[in-house]
């Protein structure tokens, strides 16, 4: 069925990408006069593919926050992954081969019903702040593309959008590893923590969950990245401002 696969693609990912990069390439063409040192028409073309595609991340993200919020909060039982196991035996798989030396593992999830409404809401903010960072960038990037296409791409409100960005890559980044870390602590206090966490009753440790929280600072770095971005378009801004008092 490997052709019906392809035209699903066709239909419903390569072919809005083309109508819609057309449609953006035909007004904004129309609406502006060509310029010395202006874009080919190939770049044009190419720009306005990537400034289609940046808003139709936008769209998914805003589709994908109204679907994550629905399935979090209108569902029951509630999914809740990437619970950390602690004091966890070998499973018995590994004694089928004489090389594993040792095993173990490190995750699991729970169905949980009766979640509180703090905790789901914790979870959906671990999976809407980096979706809400995706259409962050894709309106920067899409506000960028119009602007190259219409032959003004320093504009005064591009360097905040690209600023609000980076602030949103960074919060986003940061934001849903801390809500996650807090989301599963909510979920283990309302099962219990002496019930459902790891520990040594005396007769030896046993398995459960446990809580560990290890940030990745990458978030950090791109954001920086962006700031700059938008700190250099803002100087760009001012030199085109300057420029156009002088003529």
């Amino acid at each position: 069925m490997w052709w019906s696969q392809w035209g699903f693609m066709v239909m419903w990912v390569v072919l809005p990408i083309v109508v819609a990069t057309t449609v953006v390439g035909v007004v904004v063409r129309s609406r502006r006069t060509r310029q010395a040192g202006g874009l080919s028409r190939l770049e044009e073309w190419v720009v306005a593919l990537v400034g289609t595609g940046a808003l139709l991340v936008a769209a998914g993200s805003i589709a994908a926050l109204t679907a994550s919020g629905i399935q979090t909060f209108a569902s029951d039982p509630s999914h809740v992954r990437g619970f950390t196991i602690g004091s966890v035996a070998a499973p018995t798989f590994a004694e089928r081969s004489s090389a594993v030396v040792d095993a173990g593992y490190e995750s699991a999830w729970l169905d949980v019903t009766g979640l509180p409404v703090g905790a789901r809401w914790l979870l959906y903010l671990e999976v809407a702040l980096p979706i809400l960072a995706a259409l962050a960038i894709g309106v920067a990037t899409a506000w960028l593309a119009i602007g190259l296409l219409r032959g003004r791409p320093f504009v005064r409100s591009l360097p905040n959008v690209v600023g609000v960005a980076a602030i949103a890559v960074m919060v986003g980044g940061l934001g849903s590893q801390a809500m996650a870390f807090l989301a599963r602590g909510a979920t283990i206090e309302f099962l219990g923590p002496r019930v459902i966490t790891a520990g040594d009753k005396g007769d030896g440790p046993y398995e459960g969950l446990a809580m560990s929280l290890t940030l990745d600072l990458a978030p950090i770095g791109w954001a920086f990245g962006l700031a700059l971005v938008a700190a250099a378009f803002q100087i760009g801004t001012r030199m085109q401002q300057d420029t156009e008092a002088l003529v």
